[in-house]
């Protein structure tokens, strides 16, 4: 019962003080009146049979009391509360069934308090002003390896368009690629493929224009990031009504990376399309060191890059073309 309380208290306490929310702070106090009223109703005598000198607890600890964040330690709540109930719940199947029932109750509680406490404030924020977004497409390096030189040159976000081998391989590809940008700062996105993006623990998917909507992605995981592509004013108005975590906006420049071509939508009406969304944005199409400055300068401070990296035998070389460009115009 101790270590139901303490867990409860303290994912209370981070609501009250830390992230203020009344619904989730009035759903958190009815557990503990539902909690407290069977403590009530249970004898004292549960106290006298503690040993604390004797308690194995004092010395030793399963996780070696180490918290990496205080996303880690409201984890370790919920589990310690949760766990708790479930024990309080066996034992009182002993001797009273409408206790049980009621520990039962309060533990299902709180595994939906859990779900809706971690989606309110934890989940993961794709980021605003990060410049490059490495797109990899077959490339001359290999998948590996180009994931390693992103997870060194400390690249953001990464992205995996294969469309033209077996779900199998790129569905290898992907957990590759995975492992290697694991507890990196580079974020793993998987383009068009909900499934392989989910099978990979992939950060993410990118959709098109084609593909899945939106909410559509969400009914699979609400923990994933999601883009959307969009070619035309039109298209990136309907795009924000469906809560993309990010928006493509594209092509700016001619380019070959699509069998299929969208119209080119030139320096002006790119602008116009990224004064729109109040989303994250990434500019796409044709971009190359030489043409980054203008980028930069109708407004984009996030742009994919696909060809340029990918059709290179030296891609750290390509990288830092495009960190140069980026350093020396904002230092000017």
């Amino acid at each position: 019962m101790n270590r139901f309380s303490e867990g409860l208290r303290i994912i209370e306490d981070f609501v009250r003080f830390e992230k203020y929310d009344e619904k989730i702070l009035k759903d958190i106090r009815k557990i503990r009146e539902d909690f407290y009223s069977i403590r009530k109703s249970i004898s004292n005598n549960t106290i006298l049979k503690r040993d604390s000198l004797k308690d194995v607890g004092k010395t030793f600890s399963f996780d070696k009391n180490v918290r990496k964040d205080v996303q880690d330690i409201i984890k370790s709540s919920f589990g310690r509360s949760e766990e708790s109930s479930r024990v309080l719940e066996e034992i009182f199947k002993i001797k009273d069934l409408k206790i049980s029932a009621r520990f039962k109750n309060i533990r299902f509680k709180l595994y939906d308090l859990e779900k809706e406490f971690f989606k309110k404030f934890f989940k993961k924020r794709f980021p605003d002003d990060f410049g490059l977004y490495l797109i990899m497409t077959s490339p001359l390096v290999g998948y590996e390896k180009l994931s390693e030189l992103a997870v060194k040159f400390k690249i953001k976000v990464i992205q995996l368009r294969e469309k033209f081998l077996s779900t199998k391989k790129v569905l290898n590809i992907a957990r590759n690629i995975k492992s290697i940008v694991k507890g990196s700062e580079t974020f793993f996105i998987v383009d068009d493929r909900v499934d392989i993006a989910l099978l990979s623990d992939a950060d993410g998917v990118h959709v098109g224009q084609t593909d899945l909507l939106v909410n559509e992605v969400k009914r699979f995981s609400e923990n994933i990031f999601i883009g959307k592509s969009t070619h035309s004013i039109t298209q990136i108005k309907n795009a924000v009504k469906e809560f993309p975590d990010y928006v493509g906006i594209g092509p700016i420049y001619p380019t070959d990376s699509k069998p299929i071509k969208d119209k080119v939508l030139g320096k002006d009406k790119s602008k116009r399309m990224l004064n729109i969304p109040n989303i994250p944005v990434v500019g796409i199409g044709g971009i190359k060191p030489y043409n980054l400055k203008e980028v930069l300068s109708i407004g984009f401070k996030n742009y994919a890059v696909l060809s340029y990296i990918n059709g290179s035998e030296n891609p750290s070389k390509k990288i830092k073309e495009f960190f140069d460009v980026e350093r020396s115009y904002y230092e000017n």
